[in-house]
């Protein structure tokens, strides 16, 4: 049996270049949106930071047609058919009376696929629910600089310091209960960008294919054709194809230099002055909020 793996962080940590990565290797799929269970929750709560504040799922109820339609939709809109026709991408979707029945009709129609990842993100409250499936059914998570990516949220989702501290904090805390368990594995954004091919052996060795040939060459969107970044710096974001933003520069390798965004983001005030976006007070808050989760130790020594 093919395995099936969660993708998951808060936003703006690198899954979407993970997923590229993913999408990219041999025997490899990955969507990147799509086939969203937790979204599809009863109850969830708003998005995104209601369902990333969530306690651990219990059984929840899924709204099948609301998972039927939005799956088919991210198939669609960012054109991710993988050499089906969208009359076969319906088929699949809409043939299925659960979401157990679209997997299996998604690897009849890839047999030579061995790994299926779905990037979902803010959704680490259903990793209990997602490992009942069985033993390959597995959970990859991410984890990049809290100050960097409450930069680059706030770029991008317009979203407040505060709200991108109190999301950390959740997905900290529920990470506490499950980063021991062997169907769960953590990848560190900085790890990713400073040794690639290493990190993405490991990746592959707790998918269960070891030793196998990095491909950091060729890297391919969900649509296919070559990845384009979707920085939080892209001035227009009003114009997509394929579900990505069009004033973007592609792919062209690994960069560091989102590593430590936080200390050059500035913004500029009513009165023209420059000036830092990160203050002292608030890297503080930070680390002193963060200070009891190991994972984020390295960013606060």
């Amino acid at each position: 049996m093919a395995k099936h793996v969660v993708l998951d962080a808060i936003a703006r940590s690198g899954t979407t270049l993970m997923s590229a990565l993913l999408r990219s290797q041999e025997k490899s799929m990955a969507f990147c949106p799509g086939f969203n269970e937790p979204l599809s929750c009863k109850d969830i709560g708003e998005w995104p930071h209601g369902i990333c504040r969530q306690d651990f799922l219990n059984s929840p109820e899924i709204d099948f047609q609301k998972f039927q339609n939005e799956s088919y939709s991210q198939i669609v809109d960012y054109a991710q058919y993988y050499g089906l026709s969208q009359e076969e991408w319906s088929s699949i979707i809409y043939d299925a009376s659960n979401t157990s029945e679209i997997r299996k009709n998604i690897e009849k129609a890839f047999p030579d696929i061995e790994i299926f990842c779905y990037r979902w993100n803010q959704s680490l409250c259903y990793f209990h629910e997602w490992i009942k499936n069985g033993e390959d059914f597995l959970w990859l998570s991410m984890i990049r600089h809290p100050l960097d990516r409450a930069v680059s949220s706030f770029e991008k989702h317009h979203w407040q310091f505060e709200e991108s501290l109190k999301n950390t904090l959740c997905f900290a805390e529920k990470l506490q209960a499950i980063k021991d368990h062997p169907q769960f594995h953590l990848v560190y954004y900085e790890d990713l960008v400073d040794s690639p091919e290493q990190i993405m052996q490991s990746v592959y060795s707790f998918f269960g294919a070891p030793s196998l040939d990095i491909n950091l060459e060729s890297i391919k969107g969900s649509n296919g054709e070559d990845f384009i970044p979707q920085s939080s710096m892209i001035v227009n974001v009003s114009e997509k194809k394929d579900g990505y933003l069009t004033d973007a520069k592609k792919y062209n390798g690994l960069y560091k230099k989102g590593v430590d965004r936080y200390k050059k983001a500035a913004y500029f005030d009513t009165d023209g002055t420059k000036k830092p976006m990160m203050n002292v007070e608030t890297h503080e808050v930070f680390a002193n909020m963060l200070d009891k989760y190991p994972e984020y130790n390295r960013y606060f020594k």
